[in-house]
């Protein structure tokens, strides 16, 4: 099981970050590990995504259910390289990135590898997302 945390300090208003997280076709810009996000139905309040990713080979798509909540989006994989959640969460004066997933039995050699590289990835992409806020922010 691959779980870890991260957590950017933010100084723009959470219904400025929750524009752009919300955005879900959107994540390859912030999250480069995913090649395409596509919305293909919606269950009871959850969107349900395909998902390419950026890597090579027979696991780089996936299939998750997305929910929107209160300043919160939650990725629940069911099928593909790993399977679990992926939690976005804006709070007051933070934006958090939460991965709690297992992986692919085939994956399972490269573990520390895809763990250091997973929380390298939501850091950037936390940094991404803050970055284009703050640009929002200055625009208004």
């Amino acid at each position: 099981m691959i779980q870890f945390k991260v957590t950017k300090r933010i100084n723009v208003p959470r219904d400025t970050l929750w524009s752009i997280i919300s955005m879900i076709e959107e994540y390859p810009k912030y999250w480069h590990g995913h090649r395409e996000v596509k919305i293909v139905g919606n269950s009871g309040g959850k969107l349900l995504v395909n998902v390419k990713f950026a890597f090579k080979g027979p696991l780089n798509h996936g299939m998750a259910y997305v929910e929107l909540g209160d300043y919160t989006v939650i990725f629940n994989f069911l099928k593909g390289p790993f399977k679990g959640t992926h939690i976005i969460k804006v709070m007051n004066g933070e934006l958090t990135s939460e991965w709690n997933i297992k992986l692919h039995p085939l994956l399972m050699p490269m573990g520390r590898w895809i763990i250091r590289h997973f929380k390298q990835g939501s850091e950037h992409a936390l940094e991404r997302v803050i970055k284009d806020a703050e640009l929002i922010k200055e625009a208004h």
